[in-house]
């Protein structure tokens, strides 16, 4: 394609389509700076290409036993001949938190220690009901002992506070009025 252009002004070098020329878009060694080669999927291309190569000299070791032992009855091998769908072959299979807390025991108890079994836990929830019971009834005898000292120490105050008796009723309604004042009106035997 001829770009028109005035005489006098300076046109690029234009190269026809069909020059074989090498694409260094692709070339992670020399990029500009800053650049980062996307990881994506990189480390299941990685985990396939490592398979492929296992299963080359998998099955070329198969093929030198088969023509060692043709007439062997075939055994199953013990290994897992899946991959976890997530591509982490390195991760162990998940166990459920039952068999941690709960380990499997090797055979079933026999009835005798069934029994112990039940009769030391029977113990155990025993021992627990009283402990509980004895913290339950020491909580509620220190909160009676509050109370009952709450209770002395608002009749003390009583016995001991200064008063004016007040026996005008005009006083008492005046004090009535004022927030302050009726605060400190207060109804007490005079005995």
């Amino acid at each position: 394609m001829a770009v028109d252009a005035e005489p006098n002004q300076w046109i690029p070098a234009q190269y026809p389509k069909d020059i074989n020329s090498v694409d260094l878009r692709r070339l992670t060694a020399v990029q500009p700076k800053g650049f980062k080669e996307r990881t994506v999927g990189k480390r299941k291309r990685d985990a396939e290409e490592q398979n492929e190569s296992e299963q080359l000299t998998a099955m070329q070791e198969d093929e030198q036993q088969e023509a060692i032992t043709h007439s062997q009855k075939r055994q199953k091998s013990d290994e897992i001949t899946y991959r976890p769908v997530s591509g982490k072959t390195w991760k162990a299979p998940g166990q459920r938190a039952s068999t941690v807390m709960r380990p499997a025991t090797l055979g079933k108890k026999s009835w005798s220690k069934k029994m112990n079994d039940k009769v030391v836990r029977k113990n155990l929830l025993h021992q627990k009901a009283e402990a509980v019971a004895t913290a339950k009834e020491k909580r509620k005898a220190a909160a009676e002992q509050r109370r009952a000292a709450k209770e002395r120490k608002v009749a003390n105050q009583q016995k001991s506070a200064v008063v004016q008796k007040i026996t005008n009723n005009a006083t008492v309604k005046k004090m009535m009025k004022d927030k302050k004042q009726r605060k400190l009106l207060r109804t007490a035997d005079t005995n």
